[in-house]
C-alpha cells in the first residue's frame, strides 16, 4: 500500500466469503468505493484456500485485480462454505503443526508490512471470525493503536439463540476474545442490529431482479446466482456484512452509543460499569442505508 496522510486511511476487510451472499455484497460495495490503493482482503474461516480465490475472482471482475487478497486462517470446522456447481466441498486435511505455524506467520508477516507501510490509521472491518486479527494483534501488538476495528457480531439485549454468543465470535471464541481484551476501543455492529427483517434479502427484492437484467455486468449475474442458490436453501440473506462496511466507512445509517462491556467467557457480551470502554451500534436508519446499498451495487 502506498503511504496515504491520516485522514487517507487504508481499510483491510476479513470477511468469510462464498457461503452467505452479503459477503459477496460487502466485497462488491468495497471494489466500488474504496479508492486504489487503500484495500486489502483478507478471508476469514478458510476452507483450503476456496475463499480467497472466491474473492480474487470477484475483484478480477469488477477490474480490481490490484487488491491484495490474502488467504486466512483455516479453522477446520464445519464447512461453510457455498460451492459452485459441480464442485464438492473439500474434505478436510489437518495441517501439521510446522505447517500451521507457517501460515500464521505468512499471515501476520505480510499484514504487519501493510500497517507499518501505511503510516496513518488503518480500518480493519471485520465481516467474519476474528482468528486473524487475533493472530495479529498477538503477533505485532505495537500496531494495535494503529487500527480502527469495525466488528460485525456481538449482541445485548435480543439474539435469536441467548444461549450463545453470536455466530462471529462463536466460530472462534479464543480468538473473539483475545482480540476484544486487547484492542482498546473497539467498534461493534451488534448482531441485534443485523439481524433485523429490514435488511433481509428474499427471492422477490428488487435487488435480485436488477442484478440479473439483460445489461448487468457478469459480477452482477454471479451475484444473483450466488443469492438464488443461498435462497433455496436458506430463508434469506441478511445484509450484515455491507452494514458493518458502511460503518467502518463514516457513512452516517448506523448510530453508536459508547458502553462499558464485560467479556464472558464464552464472549457473550454483557453491560458492567467495570468492563471495557465499546462502541457499540445503538440505531440504525435501514431505508438510507438500503438506497446506499442499491444505488452502489446495481452501478
Amino acid at each position: 500500500m502506498p503511504q496515504r496522510a491520516s485522514q487517507q486511511q487504508n481499510r483491510t476487510g476479513d470477511r468469510n466469503i462464498a457461503y452467505d451472499p452479503d459477503d459477496f455484497v460487502a466485497l462488491v460495495l468495497a471494489a466500488r468505493v474504496v479508492p486504489a490503493g487503500q484495500l486489502v482482503v483478507v478471508t476469514a474461516d478458510e476452507v483450503g484456500g476456496r475463499r480467497a480465490q472466491f474473492a480474487r475472482r470477484v475483484l478480477d471482475s469488477l477490474d480490481r485485480g490490484e487488491v491484495p487478497v490474502i488467504e486466512g486462517i483455516d479453522l477446520g470446522g464445519k464447512r461453510r462454505l457455498l460451492v459452485e456447481p459441480g464442485q464438492e466441498v473439500p474434505a478436510y486435511i489437518r495441517p501439521s503443526a510446522e505447517e500451521r505455524e507457517d501460515r500464521h506467520n505468512r499471515l501476520t508477516e505480510t499484514l504487519t508490512d501493510i500497517i507499518k507501510a501505511a503510516q496513518s490509521p488503518v480500518r480493519w472491518v471485520g465481516c467474519g471470525p476474528m482468528a486473524e486479527l487475533a493472530a495479529l494483534l498477538t503477533a505485532a501488538p505495537e500496531y494495535t493503536e494503529q487500527l480502527i476495528v469495525t466488528q460485525m457480531g456481538g449482541w445485548l439485549t435480543d439474539y435469536r439463540d441467548p444461549t450463545r454468543a453470536s455466530h462471529n465470535f462463536h466460530i472462534c471464541i479464543g480468538s473473539a476474545a483475545l482480540a476484544l481484551r486487547i484492542l482498546p476501543h473497539p467498534i461493534l455492529v451488534m448482531s441485534e442490529h443485523t439481524n433485523h427483517p429490514a435488511i433481509r434479502v428474499v427471492e422477490d427484492w428488487p435487488l435480485i431482479a436488477a442484478l440479473e437484467a439483460d445489461a448487468a455486468p457478469e459480477w452482477a449475474r454471479w451475484l444473483a446466482t450466488h443469492f438464488r442458490r443461498w435462497i433455496a436453501v436458506k430463508d434469506g440473506s441478511w445484509m450484515h456484512d455491507p452494514l458493518t462496511l458502511s460503518a467502518a466507512m463514516g457513512l452516517p445509517f448506523v448510530r453508536f452509543a459508547e458502553e462499558r462491556i464485560r467479556i464472558g467467557d464464552d464472549v457473550r457480551l454483557y453491560r458492567d460499569p467495570f468492563g471495557r470502554p465499546m462502541r457499540v451500534s445503538e440505531e440504525v436508519d435501514y431505508d438510507a442505508f438500503l438506497g446506499w446499498m442499491h444505488q452502489v451495487v446495481t452501478w
